[in-house]
């Protein structure tokens, strides 16, 4: 009789160990559906317009490659450019390496080579960094990083920016007045 309750013992031993393994294994593979559940869009040759409160286009940003992930709100860019679409009073073409634009804020965050090209025929500008928070909305511009701004062939190198970029001039903006450089 004492073999017969050991060996029931054992018994129930077993099948309670391969309850536990089933439950662990099913547990791993639930988890591994929830992982590969998380989707990645991506779009080549990705653009992206603003308006202006009239719904008048105002600018295009685009994109190389543009994705996005579940996980973040934000949409990755890659090789972006900014093109406004205005009169010749505001000629500035913006682009850099990579960039970002994130869900409920009217930010465009640009890295990499970014590059601001003003064509005008009265002052040709150029602004180039590695960093660059822009409002395509309000044509605001700031970085602290380092920035080589060339106005009339005389160039400036300073740590940061903060500045408007209008009627082909780049007004900069300091905490107490505004200066305008033509």
């Amino acid at each position: 009789m004492l073999g017969f309750f050991s060996k029931l013992i054992f018994l129930l031993f077993l099948v309670a160990g391969s309850f536990i393994a089933y439950l662990s294994t099913n547990q791993i593979e639930t988890e591994t559906v929830l992982e590969s559940n998380e989707r990645i869009y991506s779009i080549k040759n990705a653009e992206f317009f603003g308006a202006d409160q009239k719904g008048s286009l105002t600018y295009k940003v685009f994109s190389k490659k543009a994705r996005s992930e579940n996980t973040n709100n934000q949409i990755i860019l890659d090789q972006v450019s900014l093109l406004y679409y205005s009169d010749d009073l505001n000629s500035w073409k913006i682009s850099s390496d990579k960039g970002a634009l994130y869900d409920n804020s009217n930010i465009l965050v640009l890295t990499g080579n970014v590059l601001i090209r003003n064509n005008a025929t009265l002052g040709p500008s150029i602004i180039e960094t590695e960093y660059l928070e822009i409002n395509p909305n309000k044509m605001t511009i700031a970085t602290n990083k380092q920035v080589k701004i060339t106005l009339n062939n005389n160039t400036i190198e300073a740590f940061g920016i903060n500045a408007t970029l209008e009627d082909n001039q780049i007004k900069f903006r300091t905490s107490n007045t505004s200066t305008s450089m033509e």
